[in-house]
């Protein structure tokens, strides 16, 4: 199978495995290399978009995104992941990709870029509010919430609560 080479330096399981694992959900993400070649490169428009960190011609991090659009600001950028390998963290990675995001934020017209963060990671927390990063927990009060697949189907069948 040939592979995007924006696709290929995504690809390696371990590193969603890691960032699974450092999450506390080792049974990671449910996503297969043909998930990533059919949603990021095969569907227009793409579901996501992503930025690789590479050193040595290893992958050290990556961030994964999509954008969104808001009824306040119009263009957005949400992050879903965020990673950088233990082994570079600390080295100005993140910043790095942050940085690159924001590049590209600005060349869109994209007036905010949203993320979630695990309450006990509080070195990314730290990281994030150095950045002027605001917690919206603090600012606006605002809660994260899901729907999950089963009840996605359920309450499009009609069948809520």
């Amino acid at each position: 199978m040939s592979i995007p080479w924006e696709c290929a330096a995504l690809i390696p399981r371990d590193l969603f495995q890691e960032l699974a694992a450092f999450e506390g959900a080792p049974d990671g993400p449910r996503l297969s290399v043909q998930d990533l070649l059919e949603d990021g490169f095969e569907s227009s428009p793409p579901w996501f978009f992503g930025l690789v960190a590479e050193r040595e011609g290893q992958v050290v991090g990556h961030a994964m995104c999509n954008r969104a659009y808001s009824s306040w600001t119009r263009r957005a950028f949400y992050v879903e992941d965020l990673y950088v390998r233990p082994a570079a963290r600390r080295t100005g990675v993140a910043r790095r990709l942050l940085e690159e995001l924001c590049k590209m934020a600005v060349a869109e017209g994209v007036h905010r870029v949203d993320w979630h963060v695990l309450e006990s990671n509080v070195g990314a927390l730290a990281f994030y509010k150095r950045l002027g990063a605001r917690d919206m927990r603090e600012t606006e009060g605002r809660a994260a919430l899901r729907l999950d697949r089963d009840r996605i189907e359920a309450v499009a069948a009609g069948q809520l609560l």
